[in-house]
């Protein structure tokens, strides 16, 4: 129930009488706080037509930076509003019409894949949205009646054992490469072999693995929890020895990350499993020395998945093993066991 203190009687009959006729015909917004004035349809069509997208654009970014649980990825979301911002952010947000967003996507953006494209369009769709449930109370939405571009099935990226074996020798020459006098250096090198054993031993997605801290590893049990997953929720890994290995190891190393500046969202726990935050840098260049091209880290991800389909693994132990929500996201590697693939084909000779 709202509390709202208006001034005369018959002010307050008028209020009451128009929130009736507004709830009754559904022609018009009923505010959600006291402070906000109950419209009909033309009128909040006469308010939100002044307010620009740019006021809507710097809303959505104060508001993300606030609510980092929320929005775990704190610097891609922030930059595409900010390209946003920079073509509409003049223009009165109701007059914005759909065509010229796709219009936009497909010309600006013209050098980016379908996938990145749907992503620039969701993000106006959550800048309307923020518009259309936040205090402007804007009408419409024009994004939402877009349709995602075709994105296609790209064939799955997974490493094979001779670029491991590469990638490897790499890393483990960067740690030769340290000599006895610069230990610190040193660590740093072996962290990078760890984060490697992680990844592949266990298939997590980079920002559940970056995330770790060290309450939620319970090595003797030979797991972990991975909390505030992708799909929303926590989930336990199961860990097998050489990941058990690589975590006792980086726990030995004692590597703490360095501390951001204290304005800057989303700080690093204290306890965190891992010494950095990001691997982008010197993953990117150790690929480029071991010749391996065309790959990322989510791609070690994919590996784990794929090498569990090689041995046989059924569709649902890749699907808990990994953390799918759904058992279709597992099918997508099932095309890899050629081992029960050819054991069915065997019983056509029978």
């Amino acid at each position: 129930m709202i509390r709202k203190r208006i001034g005369t009687r018959q002010q307050a009959i008028d209020y009451i009488n128009k929130v009736r006729h507004v709830r009754a015909s559904g022609d018009g917004i009923v505010p959600a706080t006291a402070t906000e004035p109950v419209r009909t349809a033309a009128e909040a069509k006469e308010h939100t037509h002044g307010v620009l997208f740019g006021v809507l654009c710097d809303g959505l970014v104060k508001h993300i930076a606030k609510n980092p649980s929320e929005y775990k990825d704190q610097r891609n979301p922030p930059q595409r509003i900010n390209r946003i911002k920079g073509a509409f952010g003049d223009r009165q947000a109701a007059s914005i019409q759909p065509y010229e967003i796709n219009e936009w996507l497909d010309t600006e953006l013209a050098g980016l894949a379908p996938a990145s494209k749907n992503r620039y369009k969701a993000m106006f769709s959550a800048i309307f949205t923020f518009g259309v449930e936040g205090k402007h109370r804007l009408q419409t939405n024009p994004a939402r009646s877009l349709k995602q571009k075709k994105v296609k099935t790209a064939l799955i990226r997974f490493l094979e054992p001779e670029e491991e074996k590469r990638l490897r020798s790499v890393l483990e020459k960067d740690v030769d490469a340290c000599g006895p006098r610069n230990q610190q250096l040193r660590k740093r090198m072996l962290h990078r072999i760890y984060e490697l054993d992680v990844a592949i031993g266990t298939g997590m997605r980079k920002g559940e693995q970056y995330s770790l801290v060290w309450p939620d590893v319970h090595l003797e049990k030979g797991e972990l929890v991975a909390r505030d997953t992708k799909n929303g929720t926590d989930r336990k890994v199961l860990l097998i020895p050489s990941v058990v290995k690589a975590l006792r190891a980086l726990k030995a190393l004692s590597l703490t990350r360095k501390r951001r500046s204290n304005d800057l969202p989303n700080p690093s726990p204290a306890d965190s499993v891992f010494g950095i935050g990001d691997n982008k840098n010197w993953f990117g260049s150790a690929l480029r020395r071991a010749k391996i091209k065309n790959f990322r880290w989510h791609d070690l991800r994919h590996t784990f998945c794929s090498r569990l389909a090689q041995r046989g693994a059924s569709l649902k132990v890749i699907q808990e093993a990994a953390g799918h929500k759904t058992i279709a996201m597992s099918a997508r590697y099932a095309h890899m066991d050629k081992t029960s693939l050819l054991k069915g084909l065997a019983l056509l000779e029978d």
